[in-house]
């Protein structure tokens, strides 16, 4: 249900959190209102139109998802994740939101800014670092934290009506779990029509993807209140994308209680048509099917009819047939209507930007499907499915090992070859701006500059308390620890919620990891990576003993306790990392490699990659002297 008492109907409950479009007085109101805020909003953004003071505006455009029903995974669970690829500026910190009491009213114009108690105030769509200056979200936003200093608060781009008590929540650039087992995870995608952001000249849509997940983890104790809850959220008050382009304009959600998950695309309106508003589609993902979203939609043909598993924007196909995106073959019969096909511009960057990581987690979870890896158009040909069975019912740490996956033993293999270097480095940086070159990377599932994922897992047969549990790695998957945080939880460990990416501080546990995996990547990466799957698996085994011990403990633990027992936990990981650093460095210093055993043993480079760059070709050995002396020797 929505989180109010006085709504009966998802359309009822919209109209109470929010005004109505439909009363002329409240349209003239909004005008005047709109005028006077987005003076405001110039005023106060002096960088750029930026919604915070000399910062940027940007969004983590390269999301990989994964999810798993409850007949799909080995303990019954439900399971989604996400890993929000950013880029150097990315806010990695964590945090968890507090359940809240309010006093609401009626009758507030909708997008007067205003930080009374009885209106949510919206924040605008940031997620490099700070993502928010202010108060009501986390402690490590407030404006008196150091790491603020040189930040203005951020400003709101509109408010609706508050309800009267909210849930406790996980955030991050975006809802993550709430007290009641509500999980998400989130992937940018392109789509055929993109608006302004609501700070840019003629920008009118209120919320973006971030807010819209953050009010259903306040507001809803199932998926599909969520689904419900956003898309009408976004319908009356307009949505607007992570760019202004259409590489980015579109998003998918896969959102999940303990019970089901569905998959939650959406994208403007035609601003044509109506400038605040949106398109947006639901389905639900069968209870033993795995599905992955890598930035691009993958929701297929539409069943109108069937409500119990799909659910829909009004002007969903008036748009796209005003578009000239989709003509039915029978005027009046939408039977043969295709979502993707209609509004996706399908992958962004490069060819195989999306297919290949779709490609390469199916190969993982459901080889038995024997997925091509080419096509011609990902779009057009629709290669892969909504969702399969997998080969077998699957656990969080089948999810940890997806993510950490570069293509190993495949022909896309990132670790091999002349890119990867002598020691087999994955990762490959950005180019652009850098150079006249052109080209493109293969685009691997495990990610350099991924800022964290996550895992939510959500089981019915416990109490929410404990039930739910976000399996966290801050980093890059393939340099990071998996934590758990349970739902009951009553407060984060700061490990969490440090993490500014201009000044390192040994308390932020994604500073280890990031740390770690830097020192890797330089000191023969295929060696020391061995150091860090090691640790990872020692630390990831203690966590699963934890949440097996939490899970079996009879009387659920306190939020207090459950909050120490994690803190406790990722005290311990980040100081391995830290530890570890220390390891690989005098293992692998200047090339040589040093045990307890042995010291400074000359490990080389692989005769393929001497051959390789020409090694055999180098300066050739000294030329023999013309008139050869007698040698002498003293013995």
């Amino acid at each position: 249900n929505f989180r109010t008492s006085f709504c009966s109907s998802p359309r009822e409950s919209s109209m109470a959190m929010a005004h109505s479009h439909s009363h002329s007085h409240s349209h003239s109101l909004v005008r005047v209102f709109k005028f006077i805020f987005v003076v405001a909003l110039v005023s106060c953004f002096p960088g750029g139109l930026s919604p915070r003071g000399g910062g940027g505006f940007q969004g983590a455009l390269a999301c990989t998802v994964l999810f798993a029903g409850r007949s799909a995974t080995q303990d019954g669970s439900v399971m989604a994740s996400h890993s929000d690829d950013g880029e150097g500026d990315s806010d990695p910190r964590v945090v968890r939101v507090d359940a809240k009491k309010f006093q609401p009213k009626t009758s507030y114009p909708r997008r007067i800014p205003n930080s009374q108690q009885n209106l949510r105030n919206i924040r605008p769509d940031v997620e490099t670092f700070p993502r928010f200056v202010g108060s009501g979200y986390g402690e490590t936003y407030e404006p008196t934290q150091p790491w603020n200093a040189k930040y203005k608060p951020t400003t709101p781009v509109g408010s609706i009506e508050q309800v009267e008590s909210t849930y406790a929540y996980y955030d991050a650039n975006y809802g993550i779990m709430n007290e009641k087992q509500l999980g998400m995870g989130e992937s940018t995608c392109s789509a055929r029509i993109a608006v302004p952001a609501p700070w840019r000249p003629g920008g009118e849509a209120m919320f973006c993807i971030n807010e819209l997940s953050r009010i259903a983890m306040e507001r809803c104790d199932t998926a599909r209140c969520a689904v419900q809850l956003m898309g009408q959220l976004a319908e009356d008050h307009g949505y607007y994308g992570a760019s202004a382009g259409i590489e980015g304009s579109g998003e998918s959600l896969v959102v999940h209680d303990k019970n089901e998950g569905w998959v939650f695309h959406i994208l403007p309106s035609d601003p044509n048509r109506t400038k605040t508003s949106a398109n947006w589609v639901a389905q639900r993902i069968p209870d033993d099917h795995v599905l992955v979203v890598a930035n691009m939609y993958v929701i297929r043909h539409v069943d109108f009819t069937d409500t119990a598993n799909f659910l829909f924007s009004k002007n969903l196909v008036v748009d796209a047939i005003a578009g000239g995106w989709y003509t039915p073959k029978t005027p009046g019969d939408y039977s043969d209507f295709d979502f993707t096909a209609a509004y996706s511009d399908g992958e962004y960057n490069h060819k195989f930007y999306t297919g290949r990581r779709v490609w390469g987690a199916y190969r993982l979870l459901a080889s038995h499907l024997n997925l091509p890896a080419d096509y011609h158009n990902l779009r057009d040909d629709a290669p892969y499915p909504f969702s399969a069975r997998p080969d077998r019912k699957v656990t969080a740490q089948d999810f940890f090992r997806v993510h950490r996956d570069w293509y190993e033993n495949t022909p896309f293999d990132m670790s091999k070859h002349l890119a990867a270097g002598a020691f087999g480095v994955p990762d490959r940086y950005m180019t652009e701006g850098t150079t006249d070159v052109k080209g493109a990377w293969e685009r691997s599932i495990a990610l350099f500059r991924t800022a964290y994922s996550h895992i939510t897992v959500s089981r019915s047969w416990l109490p929410d308390s404990v039930g739910g549990v976000v399996w966290l790695g801050q980093g890059a998957a393939h340099g990071t620890s998996y934590v758990p945080l349970f739902a009951g939880a009553n407060r984060i460990s700061w490990a969490h919620s440090i993490g500014d990416p201009s000044s390192l501080n040994r308390t932020s546990v994604w500073w280890s990891h990031r740390y770690a995996l830097n020192v890797a990547r330089g000191m023969r990466f295929m060696d020391s990576h061995k150091f860090i799957a090691a640790t990872q698996s020692k630390l990831e085994s203690d966590a699963a003993d934890l949440v097996s011990r939490v899970s079996t403990s009879g009387d659920p633990p306190t939020g207090d306790s459950l909050a120490q027992l994690s803190e406790d936990h990722v005290n311990r990981v980040r100081d391995a990392w830290w530890s570890l650093v220390d390891t690989v460095v005098v293992t692998f210093a200047d090339g040589w490699h040093t045990t307890t055993s042995q010291v400074g043993a000359a490990l080389g480079y692989p005769s393929w990659w001497l051959e390789t760059v020409g090694y055999e070709n180098g300066p050739p050995p000294p030329h023999p002297h013309d008139n050869k002396e007698e040698e002498i020797s003293v013995s």
